[in-house]
């Protein structure tokens, strides 16, 4: 009997159904995740792990052309809705409008044209249709070994997360949840996953240039960094240059909730004082990581260039 394996068709399309899935409707708009967490079976991630930024590549792509189909969905409701309401207004004006039809000739054939995006409200004013967007204005697409080895060969998970500080007009606060996507044998399943602090692996607590904050671990690898609109971190600090956009990276270990640390940084990672070794070498083109991992105590102070210090605490159980 062949063995299933995931296909970067799976990959893409367990992505797109994803996003699809994890629409947040506010009032003005509805927001799309900006990253997506693929996680593959050993022998999946090996075999296509040459091919991720082609994946990458054109899964961002199917995004793009998802949310434009939406957006393009969205708009005739609205545009049928003002072309019905001039031709109620030209039968009361007695052709006054132009005489054409609604959609057609005319001002009132206009109504298609300068309806779409938009409504009408109880007045009468124009006001924009709900639109879909990403929520950081562009796509993150990560790939990773399934760390609990939940995942046989063959499956995809994909598990969608807002930002962490959503940018402004988008809400008041997160939304307290992350949703999974899990494509098997060419069908998906999806289901939304708490992240509160009650389920949270470990606690970080921090300052940086925007004040006191506190972090929750909810996911098995986190990334840490200075905040900057082309590199996706987890816990983002409004800091100095000093520190690195991607600067370091946690893990937890799941057969044993330990967790480990490696640094990605220019100007070093520390620990209760203790410098990391460093895991990039080279610089520019040639950079590569040498994924130089170090243990992580259950508490510890975690120094990022000597500039901000990061209060570790595990609070998960193994």
């Amino acid at each position: 009997m062949t063995q299933e394996r995931a296909t970067g068709r799976d990959v893409i399309l367990a992505v797109a159904e994803n996003m699809r899935s994890s629409l947040e409707p506010l009032v003005t708009k509805t927001i799309a995740p900006s990253l997506y967490q693929v996680y593959l079976h050993t022998a999946d991630y090996e075999r296509l792990h040459t091919l991720f930024g082609e994946l990458e590549a054109e899964a961002r792509e199917l995004l793009e052309r998802e949310l434009a189909r939406l957006n393009r969905a969205a708009a005739p409701g609205a545009g049928r809705l003002l072309a019905q309401l001039r031709a109620w207004r030209g039968d009361r004006k007695g052709g006054a409008l132009g005489g054409g039809k609604a959609g057609e000739g005319g001002e009132g054939g206009k109504g298609g044209a300068a309806g779409a995006g938009a409504g009408v409200s109880a007045t009468g004013k124009r006001r924009q249709a709900s639109r879909f967007v990403s929520a950081e204005g562009r796509w993150f697409i990560r790939f990773q070994e399934d760390p609990n080895g939940a995942l046989q060969p063959g499956d995809v998970q994909v598990v969608s997360e807002f930002a962490q500080q959503p940018a402004t007009g988008y809400g008041s606060g997160a939304p307290t949840h992350r949703i999974s996507t899990t494509r098997r044998l060419g069908r998906s399943t999806t289901q939304r996953e708490a992240t509160d602090a009650a389920t949270a692996f470990a606690r970080i607590a921090y300052k940086d240039d925007s004040g006191p904050r506190e972090f929750w671990v909810v996911k098995d690898e986190i990334v840490i960094g200075r905040d900057a609109p082309d590199v996706w971190v987890d816990l983002r600090l409004e800091t100095s240059l000093d520190v690195s956009r991607e600067h370091a990276r946690l893990r937890r270990v799941a057969e044993s909730g330990d967790f480990r640390i490696k640094d990605l940084s220019k100007l070093g990672t520390t620990v209760n004082g203790r410098p990391l070794p460093p895991s990039l070498e080279g610089a520019g083109g040639a950079e590569r990581d040498l994924d130089r991992w170090s243990d992580l105590p259950d508490r510890a102070r975690i120094g990022l260039a000597g500039i901000v210090f990061l209060d570790f605490e595990r609070t998960g159980k193994s």
